[in-house]
C-alpha cells in the first residue's frame, strides 16, 4: 500500500529542487533547456518514488545535481531536511556525496560540520567529534563546532576536555556562562574526591569558585570533604550556606545537615531555617517543610507552626488533612510525609522533565541550573 506521507514529502523534495533551481539561478527562458537536460533523470527519480523506492529516488536526485555554485545550496537543503526528519543515514549520504567532489574551502568546511551533524544525531559520537574537530580549525564555523564538542564533552562526562573546549570558545569571544566552567569543574573535584584525592577536588572547588561566586555547588562538595576528614562543624557552616544560597537544595540535603548539627543542635538548626525562610519568602518556607515532613520531622517544636500553615495554604495537603479530621497532628504529618516522600519533586525550566532528586545538569535536555522546585504530590 502507499506510503502516502514519504510520498508526499519526497515529492515536495523534488519540487523544491526544481524550484530553487528555477528561482534562485536565474533559468528563465533558459527552463526549457535545463527541464529537457533534467527530465529523464527526474522521471526516473519519480517512478521510484511511486514504486516506494526512496533510496534509488535518492540516488537518481543526486546524479542530477552537479556540485557547482547553482546547486551546492540544494544539496545542503536536502541533507538539512532527511535529517530533520531522523532519516540520517540518506542526509550522510548527500553531505558525502558532497565531500567526494571538488569543493571550495568554504563550501568543504561546510559540508564537513553539516555531516559532523548528521553523525551526532545519529548518536555515533567519535565520527561526530573528529569531524568538529576539524571544523573548528577554520574560522568561519569555529564557534558552532566548538560548541557542539562542548555537548559531545558533556554527554561523555569528559570535563577535562569540555573544560578546555569551553576555555577555547571564551578565547575567540564566545564567552560562555562563567557557571559553566565551574560545574565542570565541580564534576572533576567529585571524580578525583571519589577516588580519594581531596588534594586536588579542593584545588579544582576553588577554581570553580573562582570562577563563579557565589556557588552553592563547590559548598557542598566542600562539606563532604571536611566531613571526611573530621571536622563536622565545618562541613555543618558549608552546607549551612549553601542551602540559604540554594533553598532548592533542602529536600536533597535537609537530612544532612541535621545529622552534621546533631541532636543537641537540631532545634536551634531548623529555628533559624524557618526564621530566615519566613523573612524572606513563602515558597522558601515550604520547601523547609516539605523536606522535614518527608524525613518525619513533624515532632520537631520549630517547625510546627510552618506545617500548620503551609497544610492550610496547599490544597493537596489540606485535602490530606481534612479526610483525617479529628486525628492527632503527628498522624495528619505522617500521612502527608509518606505522599512527599514518593513526591516528584523536581522539573527542569527548560523540557520539563521531572525528578524526584536534584539535578544540577537536567538528563532530559542536559541544561544547566535548569531545576525548580515543583512538588507532585499523588493521592494514591
Amino acid at each position: 500500500m502507499l506510503n502516502i506521507p514519504l510520498f508526499v514529502w519526497l515529492l515536495v523534495v523534488a519540487a523544491l529542487v526544481i524550484g530553487i533551481l528555477a528561482g534562485h539561478h536565474g533559468w528563465g527562458r533558459r527552463w526549457p533547456r535545463r527541464l529537457g537536460r533534467f527530465h529523464a533523470d527526474y522521471l526516473v527519480g519519480l517512478d521510484y518514488l511511486i514504486s516506494e523506492q526512496p533510496d534509488r529516488a535518492l540516488d537518481s536526485f543526486l546524479k542530477l545535481m552537479d556540485t557547482d555554485t547553482e546547486t551546492l545550496e540544494t544539496h545542503f537543503a536536502l541533507g538539512s531536511l532527511y535529517r530533520r526528519r531522523g532519516e540520517v543515514e540518506r542526509a550522510i549520504r548527500v553531505h558525502r556525496n558532497l565531500l567526494a567532489r571538488g569543493l571550495s574551502a568554504e563550501h568543504r568546511e561546510q559540508a564537513l560540520f553539516a555531516l559532523a551533524q548528521d553523525y551526532l544525531r545519529a548518536g555515533l559520537l567519535d565520527r561526530a567529534e573528529g569531524l568538529f574537530q576539524q571544523v573548528s580549525d577554520g574560522a568561519r564555523l569555529r564557534g558552532r563546532a566548538l560548541e557542539a564538542l562542548c555537548g559531545i564533552y558533556e554527554r561523555q562526562r569528559d570535563w577535562a576536555q569540555a573544560l578546555e573546549v569551553s576555555r577555547r570558545l571564551a578565547a575567540i569571544g564566545i564567552t560562555p556562562p562563567r557557571a559553566l566552567a565551574a560545574h565542570y569543574q565541580c564534576e572533576l573535584a567529585s571524580h578525583h574526591l571519589d577516588r580519594g584525592d581531596a588534594q586536588e577536588a579542593r584545588r579544582l572547588l576553588r577554581a570553580a569558585r573562582r570562577e563563579c561566586a557565589p556557588f552553592p555547588r563547590a559548598a557542598v562538595l566542600r562539606a563532604q570533604i571536611a566531613e571526611r576528614e573530621g571536622q563536622p562543624a565545618l562541613a555543618y557552616r558549608l552546607l549551612l550556606w549553601a542551602l540559604q544560597e540554594a533553598p532548592i537544595l533542602m529536600h536533597d540535603e535537609l537530612a544532612h545537615l541535621l545529622r552534621l548539627a546533631g541532636d543537641d543542635g537540631r532545634d536551634a538548626c531548623l529555628e533559624s531555617l524557618v526564621r530566615r525562610a519566613g523573612a524572606r519568602d513563602f515558597g522558601e518556607l515550604k520547601g523547609i517543610v516539605f523536606a522535614a515532613l518527608a524525613i518525619s520531622l513533624a515532632d520537631a517544636p520549630p517547625l510546627r507552626e510552618a506545617m500548620e500553615m503551609v497544610i492550610a495554604r496547599e490544597p493537596t495537603l489540606r485535602a490530606v488533612s481534612q479526610a483525617v479530621a479529628g486525628a492527632p497532628f503527628a498522624q495528619i504529618a505522617a500521612q502527608i510525609g509518606a505522599l512527599l516522600a514518593r513526591a516528584e519533586v523536581y522539573r527542569c525550566g527548560d523540557c520539563g522533565f521531572s525528578a524526584r532528586r536534584f539535578y544540577w545538569q537536567c538528563p532530559g535536555c542536559r541544561s544547566w541550573d535548569g531545576f525548580e522546585t515543583h512538588v507532585i504530590v499523588k493521592l494514591r
